[in-house]
């Protein structure tokens, strides 16, 4: 028996089935066999369940519609007019088949017109959230049986809410406006673009694989850069860029959750590397580790200050180490970290590496220890630091990562 649940995950496709085919009965049916092939939901009960509220296994939906398309016919017949599926399903079950007894009366035309519009942003034009995700999901089960490939792009404009606060929200809205509309310049028919968040956008792009995806989205980066870079408002320059996270199917994820998640983290990275860029997921490697800089166990000395031009944030390298201390410092700073204590591990020598701070977060937790009284508690700052390792300087620094690893083991064998 088809569920609600399973029908409503299939509402959108079968409404615009219904208003493309609705007078067209082979191809209606046709489009009905192929979405429950695809989906494994059966898709002739499904539409029943949300015209009529009446919930059938797929086998007896199938012979109501076989029934209903012939007192199609009939009604055809003796109006001298064709009413229409919606019509001869509503007096099928009234009529014929008496299973709605009290039947709600529903405008089908607005119904299907609020169902059109609820698939596209009021604003942007571009789908919303709901239908990029059911198209996306449909785009998958295709790929999957033709063996076809098929990518995503999360895009996000970056400082929009800044540029939102100096204009003004009519400006921002145009903006926004004006850079749906660049998007849906450079796409493809079969391509869809959507508006998931307030200053986001997404790419559905079937048949495409991960270069093909890359020259897509690196296009609208650099063409909405130049355009903004040169739109003025109140005589102010509207600077405004937009970074990229691509994910792909089936290399990076078979399934739509996932693999939005994955084109979300690759957008994260583009972000933290420093923005107006476009990343593709790549798996994360066990080239960084986070740690507790334990007082007495390592030493951090700053060589370089930072310089302006490398003051800005950027993604924590593969090649680098995150880890937690009470003091901060400044991105873009070369330092060298030491290790001072190797009493731990017997047989480490005196390990050093050097390496650019590229990363700096202040912990929401501060550290709560106990004071010299043993009485008294006091409470330290704690600061994430990621530092990036310097290309040229190999020294010690497998043999650190390696050190810091067990240290890492060991403790969390003790607390556990």
């Amino acid at each position: 028996m088809i569920t609600r649940e399973e029908a409503d995950r299939l509402r959108d496709e079968l409404l615009r089935v219904l208003a493309e085919d609705a007078h067209n009965t082979q191809r209606l049916m046709s489009r009905l066999e192929m979405i429950t092939r695809e989906s494994g939901i059966g898709a002739h009960s499904a539409l029943l369940l949300i015209l009529t509220h009446l919930g059938f296994d797929e086998q007896e939906a199938r012979r109501h519609w076989a029934k209903i398309l012939e007192h199609r016919d009939e009604i055809a017949r003796n109006l001298g007019r064709d009413a229409g599926i919606r019509v001869a399903v509503l007096d099928y079950f009234v009529n014929v088949n008496r299973q709605l007894l009290q039947p709600t009366l529903i405008d089908l035309e607005l119904l299907d017109t609020g169902a059109a519009d609820s698939t596209r942003d009021r604003l942007t034009g571009l789908a919303t959230d709901r239908m990029f995700r059911t198209s996306l999901q449909h785009e998958l089960r295709r790929a999957r049986r033709y063996a076809q490939k098929a990518a995503v792009v999360l895009f996000d404009l970056d400082d929009f809410a800044e540029a939102n606060e100096r204009f003004g929200k009519l400006i921002g809205d145009r903006l926004l406006r004006e850079g749906a509309i660049l998007l849906s310049n450079k796409i493809r028919d079969i391509d869809l673009a959507g508006r998931p968040g307030e200053d986001e956008f997404a790419l559905l792009l079937p048949e495409t694989d991960r270069n093909g995806a890359l020259l897509v989205a690196d296009r609208y980066r650099s063409e909405l850069e130049q355009f903004f870079a040169n739109r003025e408002s109140a005589a102010n320059t509207v600077d405004i860029t937009v970074s990229a996270g691509i994910a792909c199917y089936p290399e990076d994820a078979t399934t739509p959750e996932t693999l939005l998640e994955r084109a979300a983290q690759a957008l994260y990275h583009a972000k933290a590397c420093g923005k107006n860029t476009v990343q593709l997921y790549r798996p994360e490697r066990r080239r960084f580790l986070r740690f507790e800089l334990e007082p007495g166990k390592f030493e951090v000395e700053v060589l370089a200050p930072a310089e302006r031009a490398r003051g800005a944030g950027r993604n924590l390298s593969r090649n680098g180490i995150l880890f937690v201390g009470p003091e901060p410092l400044e991105i873009g700073e070369q330092i060298e970290i030491r290790l001072a204590d190797v009493r731990e591990d017997p047989e480490a020598r005196a390990l050093r590496i050097r390496g650019t701070v590229v990363r700096l977060e202040e912990l929401p937790e501060p550290l709560t220890t106990t004071g010299g009284s043993g009485k008294t508690p006091e409470v330290e700052d704690r600061f994430e630091i990621g530092v990036a390792f310097d290309l040229d300087w190999g020294e010690g620094t497998d043999d650190l990562l390696d050190f810091l690893e067990k240290v890492q083991t060991r403790r969390i064998a003790r607390q556990a």
